[in-house]
């Protein structure tokens, strides 16, 4: 079934712009804007602000064109709403299939006897040690059993239990937005988020809840269209944190730190590298409270995930050197050891980086390669490295890069 973007397609004609000519403004090849009209591929977050610069529109015209997929027409036949589908090369929605069947089973398994809460935390905690890990296959086996278990020790517990029995399905579910946002399925990103943050506000834990809003942002953020929304979502919460200070204990100031990397991250990819700036500055604070590099609620947050993000900001603003000189005096030996998925994520920005800064695709594959041997679903699962390898695979020239058609095959996006 061939699909087609037909609204991008007709701006594109609208502003009176061949394929090849769109694709010399841009400094792509003419094949990659054939994919993305033909949505095989999505625009990677730096090509965005120049689309939309190119075509006279807004950031949220552009994704509005993006998100907007309809079955190609043969000649003569019409299209109707009905034939519209969503369409991404880059994801992997088998891997939540699972989760999925989950989500939509409304009354539990009759009779389901409730795990003891030490149970229920051991299985919590490994579910995101395993993410965290970047071992996303083996979360995905694991979450529907966990989330079952979560939600049986909530029925049954009464008292101040089922606070804990709250926080419990609360941190199940952030492991379950975390893997459905990591593989690119904002939907159920976005569900999950939603469920993770009631079961936070039952149990009245203010900083389970912030870090439910920061994977809500993040399920936002892979819906086209809704990155304003993801944004008030951030800075909503930063906002309502600010009130705790440099005083609150370690949960909350990592969940706030946390948020602060994303705001800085969102900033910089809309082109406001002063607001990044301060974002990281304020993080930056936040971490030296804290004094070293922990794992609180799974965030991840510390010094060195502050220059992490740094990393990613200045991918994001299109400051590709900047990024590889930040990246080249990263030392990712100091976090935490099960933070895998994160130190394989540093290769996967430094990879679009020196695509950007030089056109240097042989730098790029290896910087994935590498990423790959940290962690393998690190690149096969994650949908902006895919999306990254759909795009070099684009402009392959075979002497320069020849280990990109392998990685790619690996990464099961060619027969």
């Amino acid at each position: 079934m061939a699909l087609k973007r037909h609204r991008l397609c007709q701006r594109r004609k609208a502003v009176g712009y061949s394929q090849e000519r769109l694709a010399g403004l841009l400094g792509v090849e003419r094949s990659t804007v054939v994919r993305w009209e033909n949505a095989e591929t999505d625009p990677q977050p730096w090509h965005r602000s120049r689309i939309a610069s190119a075509l006279g529109v807004t950031l949220e015209q552009l994704d509005d064109m993006l998100v907007d997929v309809s079955v190609a027409a043969h000649r003569g036949q019409a299209m109707g709403d009905e034939s519209r589908v969503p369409a991404s090369g880059a994801t992997r929605p088998e891997l939540l299939n699972d989760l999925r069947a989950f989500l939509t089973t409304y009354l539990g398994a009759p009779n389901e006897s409730a795990q003891s809460p030490v149970e229920v935390r051991r299985v919590v905690g490994r579910v995101h040690n395993l993410y965290q890990r970047a071992s996303y296959t083996s979360a995905a086996r694991l979450l529907p059993d966990v989330l079952n278990q979560a939600t049986a020790l909530t029925t049954s517990s009464t008292g101040m239990h089922r606070g804990s029995g709250c926080r419990l399905l609360s941190a199940a579910y952030i492991a379950a937005s975390k893997l459905a946002a990591k593989v690119g399925d904002g939907d159920t990103a976005l569900l999950t988020a939603d469920r993770a943050a009631t079961a936070a506000r039952l149990a009245s834990d203010q900083a389970l809840a912030a870090v439910a809003a920061y994977q809500a942002a993040c399920g936002l953020l892979r819906l086209p269209g809704r990155r304003t929304e993801a944004e008030q979502v951030v800075l909503g919460t930063i906002d309502r944190l600010a009130d705790a200070g440099p005083g609150a204990d370690s949960d909350l100031l990592s969940a706030h730190g946390a948020l602060l990397l994303l705001a800085a991250v969102l900033a910089a990819g809309q082109g406001n590298p002063r607001a990044a700036g301060q974002f990281l500055a304020r993080a930056e604070g936040l971490a030296t409270v804290l004094g070293s590099d922990r794992n609180r609620l799974w965030t991840g947050f510390g010094p060195t995930n502050v220059v992490i993000h740094a990393v990613s900001a200045a991918v994001r603003a299109g400051n590709a050197d900047q990024a590889l000189e930040i990246g080249s005096q990263l030392d990712t030996s100091r976090m935490p050891t099960v933070l895998v998925g994160r130190r394989a994520q540093v290769h996967v920005d430094l990879a679009a980086a020196a695509v950007m800064s030089s056109g240097d695709r042989s730098a790029s594959v290896l910087h994935l390669l590498e990423a790959e041997r940290v962690a393998v679903e690190a690149v096969h699962a994650n949908v902006q490295a895919r999306a990254l390898l759909l795009d070099l695979l684009a402009k392959e020239r075979r002497a320069a890069t020849p280990g990109l058609r392998p990685l790619a095959e690996r990464a099961g996006l060619l027969a």
